[in-house]
């Protein structure tokens, strides 16, 4: 098996048995912006693969090895809507959320060697079944850690690898302000992006810790 490393991509198991995404914590943008005397914030529909898939919140994910939440905020972001960190002024960060851990589950790729473990998740694929797809219905193990074939983003297959040495997991949500409703660009998980006044954005069905967090951040500031 290949060295075990931390890298953000991962679950983060709580003592509560909850799972959160980003090993390293995660961090997403409350953009606002101003229109006809309306405030407006940016929101995402998630797309129904993503975690609280079906859900509206606000753009982000984890945080990555060596960036601040404020960074990691601003690259999901972009990542997700094309939304350029030069055109978001700043103002605060704020933790929202945390969570004590009892391991957090690192992605460890597998080694050449180990190919042919994934031997009934690549036949799936190459008869046509997406990676996804496969990887759920197959649920390989290593034979000797029991640990769960998963995949990343980019198509990498990985162990998924309990390490205790994380113990807190955060969500940091950054606010910030554009000038201008900017154009949005969805990407794979993104079913919908959208401006939505203020006002109505608890109409949405939101991922419940935004829910539990968007009147302290109206509170906060002002709107």
């Amino acid at each position: 098996m290949a060295t075990q490393q931390i890298h953000g991509d991962g679950w983060a198991v709580g003592v509560d048995g909850v799972r959160r995404w980003g090993t390293l914590g995660a961090a997403g943008l409350f953009l606002t912006t101003r229109e006809n005397d309306t405030t407006l914030l940016l929101v995402q529909h998630r797309a129904a693969w993503t975690n609280f898939g079906g859900t509206w919140g606000i753009p982000g994910g984890a945080v990555e090895v060596g960036e601040d939440a404020e960074s990691a905020a601003l690259r999901e972001t972009q990542e997700e809507t094309g939304v350029d960190p030069g055109d978001v002024t700043v103002t605060e960060s704020l933790v929202t959320a945390r969570a004590e851990l009892t391991h957090v589950l690192v992605r460890v790729p597998l080694t050449e060697e180990e190919m042919p473990l994934a031997a009934p998740v690549t036949d799936s694929v190459s008869r046509g079944s997406s990676l996804l797809d496969a990887i759920r219905h197959h649920r390989v193990r290593h034979p000797e850690t029991g640990n769960l074939l998963v995949t990343t983003m980019n198509g990498q297959l990985c162990w998924e690898t309990p390490d205790e040495t994380v113990t807190e997991w955060t969500y940091t949500t950054v606010l910030g302000t554009a000038a201008t409703p900017l154009d949005l660009f969805p990407t794979a998980e993104s079913a919908d992006l959208a401006w939505c006044p203020i006002d109505e954005v608890e109409e949405l069905p939101l991922i419940p810790p935004f829910r539990e967090s968007l009147p302290e951040l109206r509170r906060l500031l002002g709107i």
